[in-house]
């Protein structure tokens, strides 16, 4: 069979880094069930696989790039959602299964530009938390934390709206099979349920306040079915957050956010003032939690 590069078009397209250790053992864990087939294109000199249900809608490839820096994939793909498999990297090591979209409030923290936000989707990020909790019980995984992260690091660069789906927090856990397993069928099921997804009748908000796993943003998308969350600013960056970056959040993501919801424990009260006076002024509504 000749393979030759093309332009990738398909509705979700599962990035796998080659440099990434975790995204690595996700995807020969998906390999070894069968969930894709290989195609006749190319990407980065790596052969694209497709999904055997979805085949024109789900592809996979593998990128030189590291997850972080792969701003090059818009020019050979045409897609409506990037799933990025990745590692996550933490100083306690604690085993985890993680989710979040990606941008910098202010400096980069790890790639992507200074105070620029990613394109996202609060119905992806809503669907892979459920997927990730879910695979964390089926896979009897009960060592590994489920957690909704902080917008961080990049790549903010890309017009395709995109989440990552990360395997954590130590080299020790980025080879570990069930878990890599775990992750790389919650990605499979995120996919799928964004291909499938009708018209979007929940409500999508942008986040500000806490800490950097959003400990209250979660139990609120987890607890309210129509409550989907977007971006989220930590508490350590709101001191510096301008108004354009605040209405990054929500011109970048494609679920029109109709407000803010605030961790009112997570953010001090001239914090709030200042989100407040400029979400409402630009016609939003805020909601404390």
């Amino acid at each position: 069979m000749k393979v030759f590069d093309v332009s990738i078009k398909s509705r979700v397209v599962i990035i796998i880094p080659e440099p990434d250790l975790a995204a690595n053992t996700i995807w020969n864990e998906l390999k070894s069930q069968s969930y894709f087939k290989e195609t006749d294109q190319l990407f980065d000199g790596s052969v694209v696989y497709q999904h055997n249900k979805y085949p024109n809608d789900i592809k996979i490839i593998r990128s030189k790039k590291d997850g972080v820096g792969s701003n090059h994939l818009d020019l050979e793909i045409e897609a409506e959602l990037y799933i990025f498999a990745s590692r996550h990297r933490a100083a306690s090591g604690t085993p985890a299964l993680l989710i979040h979209p990606t941008g910098n409030w202010n400096q980069i923290t790890l790639d992507g530009r200074e105070k620029e936000l990613s394109y996202t989707s609060a119905t992806a990020l809503k669907f892979g938390f459920q997927n990730l909790i879910t695979k964390q019980e089926e896979f009897d995984l009960e060592e590994f934390k489920v957690d909704m992260e902080v917008t961080h690091h990049g790549p903010t660069e890309l017009k395709t709206p995109l989440i990552f789906m990360e395997l954590g927090s130590s080299e020790e856990y980025w080879v570990h099979k069930k878990a890599a397993l775990a992750v790389g069928q919650a990605i499979i099921e995120t996919a799928e349920q964004f291909v499938q997804r009708g018209k979007f009748q929940g409500e999508s908000f942008v986040g500000f306040g806490g800490n950097h796993y959003a400990y209250r943003f979660r139990k609120h998308v987890l607890l309210d079915e129509k409550t989907h969350i977007s971006h989220i600013a930590a508490k350590h960056t709101l001191d510096n957050l301008t108004e354009e970056i605040i209405l990054e959040a929500f011109e970048k993501t494609i679920e029109e956010p109709k407000g803010a919801l605030i961790d009112k424990k997570g953010a001090r009260s001239e914090q709030r003032k200042n989100i407040i006076d400029i979400v409402e002024g630009n016609g939003k509504e805020c909601i404390q939690i």
